[in-house]
């Protein structure tokens, strides 16, 4: 799995493209450097607690939403916890998953 930061770098990046946020808008929005910002989106920095607690409040989201990054993780590490999710899925969870899946898959 991708380190902490990195994964949470990538969680601002995400968000701050949702709103169509450049990084010199959001750093001003949050009260900091744009550099800052972008240290932060690359994973080289980890942002204080009261940052966190900024960027949430400027992309009007949770704290929490910052740290859910399962899906970003690599290929192999995602088809693994995928795998391992349908394999506890009792008869009728997985006949409704399989119909899920068959349905966006032809899309």
């Amino acid at each position: 799995m991708s380190s902490l930061k990195i994964l949470f770098g990538r969680k601002i990046k995400e968000y701050r493209k949702r709103k169509n946020l450049t990084q010199a808008q959001l750093a001003e929005m949050v009260c900091v450097d744009d550099k800052h910002i972008s240290c932060i989106e690359s994973g080289k920095n980890f942002p204080s607690s009261d940052l966190i607690e900024r960027f949430a409040t400027s992309l009007n989201i949770e704290p929490k939403d910052l740290f859910e990054f399962d899906y970003l993780e690599d290929y192999d590490n995602l088809k693994s916890n995928i795998i391992s999710m349908l394999d506890k899925l009792n008869q009728n969870d997985l006949t409704l998953t399989h119909k899920y899946i068959r349905t966006f898959l032809l899309k």
